[in-house]
């Protein structure tokens, strides 16, 4: 057996021993089965009060994992509708870029309107 496996409260079995045999000779044979029910009811109490403390401590972790497993849940959906929505904007895109545009049709940056076949897009002189 490892050494960590015959500890008990920090305890190793050499000095618990030392403890019973002083326990004995201070209280006598007489008390000893008294002094050991007590000592099993508190470490009994003890670890009752350590299983409820932990089980409160699970069944509050286990709400607050749950609304972040909530909250995550929510982001991925929405990440995954803005996602296929931008993949199905990014195709529509390609799709119309790969479509025959007419070459000879240039818009008028400037009025905001396309206008006749132009040879450039500087824009013509205004009279005054």
């Amino acid at each position: 057996m490892h050494a960590y496996q015959l500890l008990f409260l920090d305890i190793s079995g050499g000095e618990l021993l030392i403890i019973l045999i002083a326990v004995f000779l201070i209280f006598g044979p007489k008390k000893m089965p008294e002094i050991a029910r007590k000592i099993g009811r508190t470490m009994n109490e003890l670890k009752k009060a350590s299983s409820e403390i932990t089980r409160e401590f699970t069944e509050e972790t286990n709400s607050i994992k749950n609304e972040l497993l909530s909250a995550r849940e929510t982001v991925r959906r929405e990440t995954d509708a803005l996602s296929k929505d931008i993949g199905n904007t990014i195709s529509k895109a390609e799709s119309n870029l790969k479509t025959n545009i007419p070459t000879d049709v240039i818009p008028d940056v400037y009025s905001g309107k396309s206008t006749e076949t132009k040879t450039d897009a500087t824009p013509e002189p205004k009279p005054e």
